[in-house]
């Protein structure tokens, strides 16, 4: 099986590649990796508790739901590969310009948070909008489904690294400029650090060529009436099921920080050994759907997810907490690496923009509606109920998911 991913990988495109080395710098940076581990302990250094780290993480998730739908429209109007860059170039600002707070009047800090994180998450939206139908368009279908797999995996084992290094870079940064440990300076250095190195992702994306594969681009005649109840089906299965993964991004370094007294080395080392799972994860993924088929593999992706919650939310030890983490992120991963594909070969190419700017836009509300109810139910009854909570709602959008679509839905009735 790792043979023929492998070869699978020496065959992608040029085009493929830079755009794989920009997610793995995303990956490193914002999505799993330094941002990722170090983002909340830095406003609850700079004095601010779960309740305003939900808000944070909320105003940070309506951005994303909000911009995503236009963020198609704009991938229509510019193209992909340009809406691509710019929503890089725009992520890199925002999250630049985040730990810079220190900087500002306290009275106006609060906004200053809120405002640079809902930049920065417009131009990911605008970037995570248009990557599959940028993908799809610039692979065969023979291809795609270990393209689409080496995405995500991309993105932990990038992860892993981001983890471990944002783990040790506070202590570091402390060490280098006498700092106390809890210092908010300790964490803003690696946080512009982090920023910074989107820029290098951004001049992956510009060296990307302006044309995909002959034949691949969406047509406009093509695609008949928009599939609205398959795409309304898929947003409600989002809205609920990425309840588990929501609370356990957003608040699961919160919880080991505030609630278990979890040194910073070890918190990124416990999100990097999940990362690493994730890769394995992403990698079997083809595999996995070649044997089960793409539903079922999402299904136990799902549950699997479900499950993870379980001893974060039972049992108060690091190690259980670590534990649920793990095997949270691998199952996520495995999930996602079929679902991307799933969701985008389920529509016409006409439509592949569309269901992919509303799905992105329903995670925006799902991790929106989670960080700011999850910050207001641990201030009043702890993180049990939280995580407890999301894994009621991961397991019914995924009981919804297999009920809807254990039969042939979309393009898929039209294949053999």
């Amino acid at each position: 099986m790792l043979n023929t991913y492998l070869n699978a990988l020496r065959r992608f495109n040029r085009d493929v590649h830079l755009f794989l080395i920009a997610s793995a710098l995303t990956g490193l940076t914002v999505f799993g990796g330094i941002y990722t581990v170090l983002l909340n302990l830095y406003l609850l250094r700079l004095g601010y508790g779960p309740d305003f780290v939900g808000q944070v993480n909320a105003a940070g998730a309506l951005s994303f739901a909000v911009c995503s739908l236009p963020a198609g429209l704009v991938g229509h109007r510019w193209g992909n590969r340009r809406t691509l860059i710019v929503g890089m170039a725009l992520a890199a600002i925002g999250y630049f310009l985040l730990p810079l707070a220190e900087f500002i009047p306290a009275a106006e800090r609060k906004a200053w948070l809120l405002g640079t994180l809902s930049f920065g998450v417009l131009g990911m939206s605008l970037y995570l909008v248009n990557s599959p139908p940028f993908l799809t368009a610039r692979t065969d279908p023979q291809e795609r489904s270990y393209v689409f797999s080496a995405m995500v995996a991309l993105w932990p084992l990038a992860g892993f690294a981001g983890s471990l290094i944002g783990g040790f870079l506070p202590g570091l940064f402390a060490g280098l400029l006498s700092l106390q440990p809890d210092d908010p300076a300790a964490y803003r250095w690696p946080l512009l650090i982090a920023a910074s190195l989107l820029s290098l992702a951004t001049l992956a994306l510009i060296a990307t060529r302006e044309k995909g594969i002959a034949g691949e681009q969406p047509d406009a005649t093509v695609g008949g009436r928009p599939p609205v109840l398959l795409i309304a089906i898929m947003a409600l299965v989002v809205l609920l099921q990425m309840a588990a993964e929501s609370s356990t991004r957003t608040f699961f370094n919160v919880y080991m920080d505030d609630e278990l007294n979890v040194p910073t080395p070890l918190i990124g080392g416990m999100a990097a050994a999940g990362q690493i799972l994730a890769v394995a994860a992403a990698i079997a993924a083809p595999a996995l759907a070649a044997r089960w088929g793409r539903t079922r593999t999402i299904v136990i992706g799902s549950i699997g997810m479900v499950a993870a919650l379980i001893p974060l939310a039972l049992v108060p030890h690091w190690l259980a907490g670590g534990l649920g983490c793990t095997l949270l992120i691998a199952m996520g991963s495995t999930r996602r690496s079929v679902w991307i594909l799933f969701q985008q070969e389920l529509v016409a190419p006409r439509w592949r923009v569309t269901i992919n700017s509303v799905l992105t836009a329903t995670f925006g509300v799902s991790t929106a509606i989670i960080a700011m109810g999850g910050g207001q139910l641990i201030t009043a009854l702890g993180y049990r109920p939280l995580f407890l909570t999301a894994a009621g709602l991961t397991g019914l959008g995924t009981l919804l998911f297999w009920a809807f679509f254990r039969k042939p839905r979309g393009e898929y009735t039209r294949r053999p």
